[in-house]
């Protein structure tokens, strides 16, 4: 250890000796980094598994139960109600749920001034099946409409000035409603229990209302519907069950292989039974989405994130190139104090430790520095991009890749000056 120090001292003696090309060094290392973490914090929340362990087991089943003729043609982005209830008779989930997202204004009293409100109207198990924390009260009993939400814990606050509200009552869009839950500090990050039209990249809901109650009170889903009839989206409590209205997304648990395969003929019977009905003239096509491909499925991946990250990847490979260029120049103009030492009896060993000084120091300056860049950059991607500032966090696992990468590149920046000082001639050095 004493000696790793004296070598740390003498790295500090060459820095002082030529500051200039150092800090130059330093700079367009961190610069590297620091764009490059900046692109990749957002690309690693996009692609992150916001249910480890749990998002092979949750599926989205696509089925072309619609009363249009086409040929390879794929699922609808969502399914009808009556569709819905006819995937839900099925017992070989062990959960599910249907959902769509709706909007809505929310205050104490009619008096008061609305406050917007995003809603999310889904069924009991959504909160079982998707990991969501309660902080107070419970979800609903069953899956019958019920006049009774559920809160955000921001909405509890922004509303009540306080979490605990558990039968207190709130008027939604001119209709009272009494609060049975509030939920802990909760965001789903991507919020991929709802990837129609990029909306797993937006916030959670503030409040979330039973789907039966949604449908008697004709909310209307703000992200995705279309029907392939005359029905009439102004009357959900009666067309919109029966008619071929397409707005719910619909999620099965499954969690074993055996039950994955039993639903996928589930839904090959089901197919056919409506096909032999005459409800369904196109050739039939199901499919069974995992949680962690519903993205790529709709084609709603943001090229952009990842082209930002491959340009600025190359970005860093020019920063390492000059750096290490810059390096080289520093050993050049040192060069006879390494030949030096060689002469007077120190090994390659003994070099090598010197240089991983230097690498330490380095990678010290640089990390510093692309810490304040990165955060720089990720400021301005939020400022240009506003709908991907949730993914623009830093956690544990991030830090950590950065200073392994640092350390990483400020290595690759001196391993050829390492080399020449290692492994040159040292005639040929002496007299250089």
């Amino acid at each position: 250890m004493e000696q790793f120090i004296y070598y740390l001292k003498v790295s500090l003696l060459s820095i002082k000796r030529a500051p200039l090309p150092y800090a130059l060094t330093v700079f367009i290392l961190s610069v590297g980094l620091g764009v490059f973490f900046a692109n990749a914090t957002f690309y690693y929340q996009l692609n992150s598994d916001p249910l480890p362990g749990k998002s092979d087991k949750l599926f989205f089943p696509m089925t072309l139960i619609a009363p249009y003729q086409c040929n390879d043609c794929r699922p609808p982005r969502a399914l009808s109600y009556s569709n819905v209830q006819k995937l839900a008779a099925s017992d070989i989930p062990s959960a599910q749920a249907a959902m769509y997202s709706s909007a809505g204004y929310a205050r104490l009293t009619i008096d008061q001034p609305p406050t917007p409100a995003r809603v999310r109207v889904t069924q009991r198990d959504f909160f079982q099946m998707f990991e969501v924390p309660l902080l107070h009260g419970s979800v609903w009993a069953d899956d019958n409409a019920h006049n009774q939400v559920i809160l955000s814990r921001s909405m509890a606050l922004k509303l009540f000035g306080r979490t605990g509200v558990v039968g207190e009552s709130l008027v939604l869009d001119d209709r009272n409603f009494s609060v049975i839950g509030v939920l802990d500090e909760w965001q789903m990050l991507p919020r991929l229990y709802d990837a129609n039209g990029r909306n797993h990249l937006s916030p959670t809901e503030d409040i979330f209302l039973p789907l039966e109650t949604g449908y008697d009170l004709n909310y209307l889903s703000n992200s995705y519907s279309q029907t392939y009839d005359d029905t009439d989206y102004r009357q959900l409590a009666t067309e919109g069950r029966s008619g071929a209205l397409h707005q719910l997304q619909y999620w099965v648990q499954l969690d074993t292989a055996a039950q994955q395969h039993d639903y996928q003929q589930y839904m090959q019977s089901l197919a056919e039974d409506e096909k032999a009905a005459g409800r369904h003239p196109a050739p039939i096509n199901n499919q069974l989405v995992p949680m962690n491909e519903i993205v790529d499925y709709f084609g709603d991946d943001p090229g952009d994130i990842k082209a930002f990250a491959l340009v600025t990847l190359l970005f860093l490979v020019v920063c390492l190139f000059n750096a290490s260029h810059l390096a080289l120049n520093r050993y050049l103009s040192n060069q006879y104090e390494f030949s030096l030492r060689r002469a007077l009896g120190a090994n390659r060993s003994q070099l090598q430790l010197q240089m991983l000084a230097d690498v330490l120091l380095m990678t010290v300056f640089s990390l510093l520095g692309a810490l304040l860049i990165g955060y720089a950059g990720v400021s301005l991607m939020n400022a240009l991009l506003p709908q991907n500032s949730l993914f623009s966090t830093w956690d544990l696992t991030l830090i950590t890749a950065l200073i392994l990468a640092a350390l990483v590149c400020s290595y690759l920046v001196t391993l050829y000056p390492s080399l020449r000082a290692s492994f040159g001639s040292l005639n040929q050095q002496l007299k250089e």
